[in-house]
């Protein structure tokens, strides 16, 4: 079966087999302002929104960046928007953890998603008590609201502040103006393991006022994990006991439902987005197995003129981010939520000088924290069994109740010193609470030699502090200890322990220089990065061996309090802290395209490895301590944790015939290092899908997904336990299919 696919990839891609490329390069305008982008008339504009303030033109973008458009999400077979970001963006990959999905990004990922922001139309929407893109968004399988995704690869934070440091996604949805008349449609899926989908939507536009209204409802039993690796040797630590293979997870099992609407008049665009997702963590050996989120979301854009030179576009938001985890069994197992606000806006103005442009622009942000869910619930528990739920509320409080408040100024600029030399520069400043002030700036120049061909020099930098939880404290009797209480460890005289420094931010500083070409169908995009990487923020243990009072030992101490936090039930305390030293990272990202006619071809290949590391750093990967870096004890060298160093990626689509669209998508991605620094299989991951116009407005289409049945284990972080549970996890979901009937009246 395997050598039939291979051949059918061999004819797909014969007339260009040795082209890699990344996704499709969108004309688009370079328009900075609210102003211009007013002034056009309503048709298919393609452009960058989520790197600058200034710049739109995807070309001259201050920073790496992957586009990728609503047909490739189709056809490319990903279940969930990470897998597409997987499928389609250099240096991105999804890794998995055991209660988590990990957006990685250059070779960096963390043990939750704090460090990257995800943006819904330029509208933060982390959340900030822990963490960060909202799983109901990060692994939705629902994607066909979107109009187009939008990834900044490398830190961000000069345009978006705390949480941009490894990489920005930012969804484009489907709105009003896409469209000039009215329209109706939608459509239905159903596959393997009961997949069932459905989605209706409705477009509208009478004398100026448009609406768009999208609703969908999604339910996927998922696959059943296998009985290896991760799953075959981690204990469940439940009521139920086993091993995680026997708790009866399913991948990818979801329901999910989402309602997302548009209004626009003249310069007024009013958005609403409720968004419900329940899924397995199905790498969990807890009983807090199933995680829930519920989130509403509400905003509204005025772009206006000012003047002729001057223009602003203002933005408020409104968010209510509910969450919840269950067992297996339906019992509440705790949730928390958090209520954020937000209002920015920027100035443009041109032509201040000649050939100058200038962004400036003010945001607040305000995070109540610690509120009790929708079911009523603010508390966190392990073991069915284990606790009281009338009083969880209180004797396990999952985030305590605080008010966090972000301002911030940043100043934007692009200068044409020529036709084709442009220098470009940024600075952002960030005022926070409990970590103070915070300066991020990006400089850099584009030089065009002539019309094909475009260079790009850059510096731009990221960070991000602690999470709120650091701040506000919370998980009770899961042994967290708060930023107020790191003065308080000498105080509860436990053995060998000091007090805790406080936690600065995390820091990256990156350095890219870029290249892009493009003549007659071809396109070349290459960018090399050196990123030198600070004060990571890891968590920290206090533990001690439980005392037993019929064996004491001299090394056994019962920890009970620090301060105002109570010791876990494990005995012990977990906290956040920087490690010492620095490393630094080098790689590049190269992708090619080719379109003509009938046929779209192209694919990427990305690297990412370690080019130094200090003693401390070394040290810490040697010991299995490290947050991102893993060490070979063979070879002694020092690589990324649980990231594969090379991949490739590959996708076409042909158009044979008029109704008749076939596309395929490869990823092959090369071995990778378990957090203990054993070597872990390569993958190589085959998707299909073919589509037919049966009508105008009637579509038909068939996916098929990991063609070739793909089993390696896949790269998994933050392993507990010791080396017999670090080989890996088994995500990937075996062969599976799926079709879709789309129409529009």
């Amino acid at each position: 079966m395997k050598n039939i696919y291979l051949l059918l990839i061999a004819l797909l891609f014969s007339p260009t087999s040795a082209i890699f490329a990344q996704q499709d390069m969108q004309d688009s305008t370079f328009s900075p302002s609210v102003r211009e982008v007013l002034a056009l008339p309503i048709k298919k504009v393609e452009k960058v929104s989520v790197a600058s303030n200034v710049i739109t033109d995807q070309e001259k973008q201050p920073a790496s960046v992957t586009t990728v458009t609503k047909e490739q999400i189709r056809n490319c077979g990903a279940r969930t928007l990470s897998d597409v970001l997987t499928l389609y963006v250099p240096g991105y990959f999804a890794v998995e953890d055991q209660d988590d999905v990990i957006a990685g990004f250059r070779g960096l990922a963390p043990d939750n998603n704090s460090k990257v922001l995800l943006l819904i139309n330029g509208q933060n929407m982390n959340t900030e008590f822990f963490f960060g893109p909202p799983d109901a968004i990060l692994n939705s399988p629902d994607m066909e609201y979107i109009e187009r995704i939008e990834v900044i690869r490398g830190p961000g934070s000069v345009t978006l502040g705390q949480g941009a440091l490894l990489g920005v996604i930012n969804i484009i949805t489907k709105d009003a103006g896409s469209v000039d008349g009215s329209s109706v449609g939608g459509s239905v899926s159903y596959g393997k393991n009961d997949w069932l989908s459905g989605n209706a939507y409705l477009q509208t536009n009478y004398k100026g006022l448009k609406g768009f209204f999208y609703a969908s409802g999604i339910r996927y039993d998922g696959q059943a994990m296998r009985n290896e690796g991760w799953a075959k040797l981690q204990g469940n630590q439940g009521f139920a006991g086993g091993k995680v293979a026997d708790m009866g997870h399913r991948i990818k099992r979801t329901d999910n439902t989402t309602f997302h609407g548009n209004i626009q008049y003249k310069g007024l665009s009013i958005s609403i987005m409720q968004l419900n997702q329940r899924r397995d963590l199905y790498n969990f050996y807890r009983d807090r197995e199933v995680v829930g989120q519920n989130i509403l979301s509400l905003g509204a854009d005025y772009a206006f003129r000012i003047n002729d030179k001057i223009s602003n576009k203002t933005s408020i938001s409104a968010i209510e981010d509910n969450y919840s985890t269950w067992s297996l069994t339906g019992t509440a197992m705790g949730g928390t939520a958090e209520r954020r606000l937000g209002l920015k806006s920027v100035f443009n103005i041109d032509e201040l000088w000649k050939n100058n442009r200038l962004a400036v622009g003010v945001e607040a942000r305000l995070f109540q924290m610690g509120l009790p869910n929708r079911e009523g619930n603010n508390y966190i528990a392990n073991v069915i069994g284990t606790f009281n739920p009338q009083t969880a509320n209180k004797d396990l409080t999952a985030v305590y109740g605080q008010n966090v408040r972000v301002l911030s100024v940043f100043l934007e600029d692009f200068y044409s010193v020529s036709k084709k030399f442009d220098l470009f520069a940024a600075l952002r400043f960030d005022n926070h609470p409990f970590w103070g002030n915070n300066f991020t700036p990006r400089f850099g120049a584009i030089y065009s030699p002539n019309k094909n061909l475009i260079l790009r020099g850059s510096f731009q930098t990221g960070f991000r502090s602690a999470v709120g939880l650091h701040y506000a404290g919370g998980y009770r009797r899961d042994g967290f200890l708060r930023a107020t209480n790191y003065s308080e460890v000498v105080g509860a005289n436990i053995p060998n322990e000091q007090n805790i420094n406080s936690v600065k931010p995390e820091t990256m500083q990156s350095f890219e220089l870029a290249v892009s070409y493009k003549k007659s169908g071809f396109s070349l995009n290459g960018v090399v990065f050196y990123t030198l990487v600070s004060n990571v923020i890891d968590v920290g243990v206090i533990y001690r061996d439980r005392v037993d009072p019929q064996n004491p030992k001299p090394d056994q101490f019962n920890l009970t309090s620090i301060g105002s936090d109570l010791a876990g039930d494990w005995n012990g305390f977990w906290f956040f802290k920087n490690t010492p030293g620095t490393f630094s990272q080098i790689g590049t990202e190269i992708t090619l395209n080719y379109k003509y006619k009938w046929l779209d071809v192209g694919g990427s290949y990305a690297y990412a490895g370690v080019a130094a590391t200090t003693q401390e750093q070394k040290e810490l990967a040697e010991k299995a301590s490290s947050m991102y870096l893993a060490s070979d004890p063979e070879a002694k060298t020092v690589h990324y944790k649980a990231f594969p160093e090379h991949t490739f990626r590959l996708y076409g689509t042909v158009n044979p015939i008029k109704p008749l669209h076939l596309s395929t998508n490869l990823l092959a991605y090369s071995s990778w290092y378990s957090p203990i620094g054993t070597k872990a299989g390569a993958g190589f991951i085959l998707n299909s899908s073919i589509s037919c116009q049966i009508t105008k407005g009637l579509e038909f289409s068939l996916i098929g997904r990991n063609l070739l049945d793909e089993n390696a284990l896949y790269p998994m972080n933050s392993n507990a336990g010791g080396r017999d549970v670090s080989p890996g996890t088994p995500a990937w979901e075996s062969t599976t299919f799926w079709g879709v009937l789309r129409v529009r009246l």
